[in-house]
């Protein structure tokens, strides 16, 4: 695991950059959910019941923080809360947003998607050491 202090920022995440992140998703989109949620209230997306996401963590500056996935029977909530239980995380992270995708998306999918969105987002060459998955199938 990452410790929190060597998160690195990556850019300011602009309108139109999250205006694209669903396209990535193709036929596996159910529901994007861009506008912001705090992250302190991250269990607002078990009411959603979303399994399969990408999520988007950015913090109080709007910088990118985070970008990751979850494919889990106990759904995003659980994976955002494993982030929420680290303090340094909590201290960073301010709102999320997520693509809703098809239960169980199949893993080289979810991973060519969450690929996908790291170059939309520009993160590979400004978020060492972080790294994604290929954004090819």
């Amino acid at each position: 695991m990452i410790p929190a202090t060597s998160l690195p920022a990556g850019p300011v995440l602009t309108r139109p950059m999250l205006a694209a992140l669903p396209l990535t998703a193709g036929p596996y989109l159910i529901a994007p959910y861009l506008a912001p949620t705090r992250f302190s209230d991250y269990e607002a997306f078990t009411e959603l019941g979303i399994l399969t996401a990408i999520y988007l963590i950015t913090d109080s500056d709007s910088r990118i923080r985070w970008l990751g996935q979850a494919s889990r029977d106990d759904g995003l909530a659980a994976r955002l809360a494993e982030h929420h239980r680290d303090p340094g995380r909590r201290a960073v992270f301010a709102t999320i947003r997520a693509l809703h995708l098809h239960d169980h998306t199949p893993p080289r999918v979810l991973n060519s998607i969450e690929g996908r969105c790291a170059d939309q987002l520009q993160l590979r060459s400004v978020m060492a050491p972080r790294r994604w998955p290929t954004s090819h199938t």
